[in-house]
């Protein structure tokens, strides 16, 4: 490549990815924005007491988030040109191996944010979105957290920033999304599992261009962390709320334990196997993964400072790293 041509790629490269980080500034801007309105609006008629506190927060966050600073951010991201390349299918075997590697990750990613949270708070902070899961219903958490949050994330994350991305090279476009996911989140609890997650995504994308494969996992993974997890809590504990010693019970007790307990545990089994295939394919693995060469492919160092060097991404950075902080301090 000759280098005023290296140059051209370089400040198109340059611009281009700074739309990208102005775009995601104005969605999380605008989210937040909308977001104190429309709670005015709704406290202006006492509709969190008419519709719940669960649903109440859960209408406020979508409304804002998807109906007015997504578009918003979409008509932005319409400057920056996409990559159009051929989809191709994903073999089941292969979309349970990427099931099963999502395990081990979201486990160790989990105790990461757990304990850097409890770190800088000194031991204060509270995952608020747990909590808000905790306390909604089995409907609420199915439309929002099950369906809604999947299509839309993908659809923003994968979709939009990978084929804007990819042509300036794979690795790095994988590897932002999933950063820029991880830190929409704003959530220290959520970050090191998403970013976890976000690469596999990614690569299932990158490789496939089909966003059903990645929207599915999605899916399952939250239907897993909300609904799952919360019929388990229910299944472990005696009625006075007290967690079910197993070690503590006769022979005649344990043969009078629940259905619910039985499926409980055979579900932990289940995912602890699943934690070991995952374990294993992460290990062995790893060299089967494949990248090529994109059309517009960039020097690591030029990949680097175009990305994250640019005002529009340093300021998602910094705006998304500050909240994230914040949530475990307040």
């Amino acid at each position: 490549m000759f280098e005023h041509e290296r140059d051209k790629i370089y400040a198109v490269a340059k611009r281009n990815q700074c739309i990208l980080g102005a775009s995601l500034c104005l969605l999380l801007i605008v989210w937040i924005a909308a977001s104190f309105a429309i709670k005015i609006f709704f406290d202006m008629y006492s509709l969190e007491k008419v519709l719940g506190s669960s649903l109440y927060t859960f209408l406020i966050s979508d409304i804002s988030q998807y109906a007015i600073a997504l578009p918003l951010a979409l008509i932005v991201m319409h400057f920056v040109p996409t990559l159009r390349v051929k989809q191709m299918p994903m073999k089941f075997k292969h979309f349970i191996g990427f099931f099963c590697v999502s395990i081990p990750i979201m486990f160790l990613g989990n105790i990461i944010g757990v304990v850097m949270s409890s770190a800088i708070s000194g031991g204060g902070a509270e995952d608020r979105v747990s909590d808000l899961i905790s306390s909604s219903d089995t409907l609420e958490t199915f439309v929002f957290v099950v369906i809604l949050a999947p299509l839309v994330e993908e659809f923003l994350f994968r979709k939009q920033l990978i084929d804007k991305l990819r042509i300036y090279g794979e690795k790095r476009a994988i590897v932002f999304s999933a950063l820029a996911f991880a830190l929409f989140h704003t959530n220290l609890f959520q970050f090191f599992y998403a970013f976890g997650l976000g690469l596999v995504f990614g690569y299932m994308y990158m490789r496939t261009s089909r966003l059903r494969y990645t929207i599915f996992l999605h899916m399952i993974i939250n239907f897993q962390g909300s609904i799952v997890a919360m019929w388990l809590k229910k299944q472990l504990v005696d009625a006075s709320g007290n967690m079910i010693d197993v070690e503590k019970m006769s022979r005649q007790e344990l043969a009078s334990l629940p259905t619910g307990f039985i499926l409980a545990g055979i579900y932990g089994m289940f995912m602890i196997a699943m934690l070991i295939v995952g374990v294993v394919l992460l290990i062995r693995c790893r060299k089967y993964l494949v990248f090529f060469e994109s059309p517009k492919e960039l020097s690591k160092k030029d990949g680097i400072r175009t990305l994250y060097g640019n005002i529009g991404v340093i300021a998602f950075l910094a705006i998304t790293v500050f909240m994230s902080v914040v949530s475990v301090l307040l």
